[in-house]
């Protein structure tokens, strides 16, 4: 249910890059290597050291609405030409080719959905537009004190919500085995632990007036002069009808706070309380609800009497501003001028390097805000992984699960792994942000405290290897050692969790299994110490590589009969060795492994693998079991004592090899990049003699026509924080 929140792009930002691909003002094709360059210069993370007035004055420019918010904002999100952006995405050819309707001013009503069988047009003319120019939120400083308040308000909710899918299953297991009462038992628990959840969040809200700097909330949005001129005749008129349930509770005035003429709706937050008490008295009997938790919750209403709430609205220029606040006075006020805003913050640096060009949106947090939800995230996590395990030994016991500690020693290590992984990164919590703009596409730059799952601080030594025109997959790469061991342990726990619960759902006669995997599952049991000596080979083979990688990728091979004449793929994953020995010793465990395999594949024709081909180049040893599908098709396995590749043909993988011992490349230490344009020419190429590929082919000029790939990258910077950057490329237009 719970997905961090810093490290995941903002929803807007693929919307935006669609709307990016169809813009007519792009020049024809953007170089791959200007994303690793130019990026988010480094700033100190100081919140109070002084930024330069011109700098600021050159954000403001740049960032309009954000000059708005207060310097002590912890928070901030928004999106810029949100009209621009709308009618750019119903000018797309993908929106145009796909979607029933296009913008009104150029719809192409000829353009068809791709296909031999489509005979007319399925377009019609549509027209979207919104009232609101750019738009903006920010969140006051006293939100990163609160969730640090709630620690264990949040811990409860994550035990709480194992609670809930105990109880479930408790009550879908009574139902299954006719218990008449389990229905009206299950359903009894599951509303008391519904009322436990609303009892938190009541004893967690807190509306009593606060002294912080800034409202809690704070909107602003740039309004069209049609929607300016609707908006302020509505505040105007503004009232309350006497047959409205708010009425008495909420009243309607005009007043001046801190230069600012608003309209405020102000709460009673006295009467709130009687009607909810009221509310309750009248629900009681129908509520699952203990008399303790009613107590609570009582007990919670009563701070309601010292509550305050309002909600200001006024206007600055073209500009609609709008608060929730307890302490209007104090919190409904706008920056005096871009020094004071947080545009004055060295920490708010997103833009410094992009003002030339359109921007598409940002978000800001800052290191107090950002510590406390990931302190958030650890404290729901502990809950829930606490209650997991209730759970999974409940379900045990009833599977009939004969030994439950290796699953339980397995939970307890997944556990560990995740807590510890969180509160590392509470410890090395800064400010992040990301910032989207256009340029040849669109450009997302996210900036944010080490995750350390990549070694960013120097080019990976496989970057000599470059992409060229025609590669269509490429990344390069230093992976973390330590996020490979937790990989492998997460990995290795899940499937001894998976395995246990698995076979006695399959085991027990109760569960509705098919008599196909039923038989199966012998087979299954006896491949176990198989997969295992795989599984070790494999963590073997890790220790011997570095963790420095490089995949490669494109569609020059000869034309395949066995691919419909389509050019072969030629790709090579190479990998830097540290410890040749120990990818021979994972090479015998497979083999060894696998006698099993291959002795019942054959039917005991076959005792083990048989031995691949060799052949040496220079320093190189290569390994080739010669396909059948000819050379063109034909993986490889390379070896030296510093490089191990798997590459398809064997020429292509020997010329990848020879590039990677070259001096790394003084570029970004990760980078991933994506062509489209390949795939299209090399299916186009053979696209005659096939209806298949010729739709294929359909299908990606019209995507290629919008956007032509991917390009992304990582870096670190010079004040710690991760840089990513990902930039989706337009097409010519």
């Amino acid at each position: 249910m719970k997905k961090h929140y810093f490290y995941s792009i903002p929803c807007f930002v693929l919307t935006c890059a669609l709307a990016a691909c169809s813009d007519d003002h792009q020049s024809s094709s953007a170089k791959a290597g200007q994303d690793a360059a130019g990026l988010t210069p480094a700033a100190s993370l100081d919140p109070l050291a002084s930024v330069a007035p011109d700098l600021v004055a050159k954000r403001a420019e740049r960032l309009g609405i954000a000059a708005l918010f207060p310097k002590e904002m912890g928070m901030m999100a928004g999106v810029y030409d949100i009209p621009g952006i709308m009618k750019s995405v119903q000018n797309l050819n993908m929106v145009k080719t796909w979607s029933s309707c296009s913008s009104g001013e150029e719809a192409d009503e000829s353009i068809a959905i791709p296909g031999e069988d489509a005979s007319e047009p399925v377009q019609r003319k549509c027209s979207f537009s919104s009232p609101v120019i750019d738009a903006m939120i920010g969140l006051g400083p006293e939100w990163a004190p609160w969730l640090d308040s709630a620690q264990s308000s949040f811990t409860k909710m994550g035990l709480n919500q194992m609670k809930e899918i105990l109880s479930v299953y408790k009550l879908f297991q009574g139902v299954k085995d006719g218990n008449e009462d389990a229905d009206g038992a299950g359903a009894e628990v599951m509303g008391g632990q519904g009322a436990e959840m609303i009892v938190q969040w009541a004893e967690l809200m807190d509306l009593r007036p606060s002294q912080a700097a800034t409202a809690p909330v704070m909107i602003a949005a740039k309004l069209t002069p049609e929607a300016q001129a609707q908006a302020k005749a509505f505040l105007k008129d503004a009232n309350l009808q006497e047959d409205m349930e708010l009425h008495g509770m909420v009243s309607l005035y005009e007043k001046t706070y801190n230069g600012l003429a608003c309209k405020v709706a102000e709460v009673d937050c006295k009467k709130v309380r009687a009607k909810l008490e009221e509310m309750l008295d009248e629900a009681k009997d129908r509520m699952e609800i203990s008399r303790e938790n009613m107590d609570r919750l009582k007990a919670a209403l009563v701070r309601l009497d010292e509550s305050r709430l309002y909600v200001a609205v006024s206007f600055v220029d073209d500009t609609l501003v709008g608060f929730i606040t307890t302490n209007p006075e104090k919190q409904v006020r706008i920056a005096s001028s871009p020094q004071e805003s947080m545009l004055s913050r060295p920490d708010f640096s997103m833009a410094d390097a992009r003002f030339q060009y359109p921007a598409y949106g940002l978000l800001f947090a800052d290191k107090a805000s950002v510590k406390g939800v990931i302190n958030m995230d650890l404290a729901y996590y502990k809950g829930m992984l606490t209650g997991l395990k209730d759970v999974m030994q409940t379900i045990g016991a009833d599977w009939k699960i004969a030994d439950l500690a290796p699953s339980m020693t397995a939970l307890d290590s997944i556990k560990a792994s995740m807590l510890g992984m969180y509160e590392k990164l509470a410890r090395n919590a800064t400010a992040v942000s990301y910032f989207s703009w256009q340029d040849q596409g669109v450009h997302v730059e996210a900036c944010t405290y080490p995750l350390e799952f990549y070694k960013l601080d120097a080019p990976s030594a496989m970057s000599a290897v470059r992409p060229g025109a025609s590669t269509v997959l490429y990344s390069s790469c230093t992976v973390n050692p330590q996020m490979m061991d937790m990989g492998c342990s997460l990995c290795g726990n899940i499937a001894q969790i998976v395995w246990d619960y698995g076979n006695a759902y399959i085991s027990n006669p109760k569960h509705d299994v098919s008599d196909q995997v039923r038989m199966a599952a012998p087979m299954i049991q006896m491949a176990r110490p198989t997969i295992e000596e795989l599984w070790k080979a494999y963590k073997t083979a890790l220790s011997g590589l570095t963790g420095s990688g490089v995949f490669i990728m494109d569609m020059q091979g000869a034309p395949s009969p066995m691919l419909k004449n389509v050019p072969a793929p030629r790709f090579s994953a190479a990998y830097e060795v540290k410890n040749r020995a120990a990818l021979g010793e994972a090479w015998q465990k497979v083999a060894n492994a696998a006698k099993t395999v291959v002795t019942l594949a054959s039917q005991g024709k076959m005792a083990e693998l048989p031995a691949p081909q060799s052949s040496v180049d220079g320093d190189i040893t290569t390994y080739d079991y010669q396909c059948p599908l000819g050379a063109d098709l034909n993986p490889v396995v390379s070896i030296s004592d510093t490089r191990w590749a798997v590459s398809m043909p064997k020429a292509f993988g020997m010329e990848v090899l020879r590039e990677s011992v070259k001096s790394p490349v003084q570029g970004a230490p990760l980078e991933f990049q994506l062509n489209l344009v390949p795939v299209r020419d090399a299916l186009k190429s053979a696209a005659e003699s096939s209806r298949e590929l010729r739709n294929a082919v359909e299908t990606l000029d019209v995507i290629t026509s919008d956007v032509t790939g991917i390009h992304a990258t990582g870096r670190k910077a010079a004040d710690g924080r991760d840089v990513y950057h990902i930039h989706i490329i337009s097409a010519a237009k």
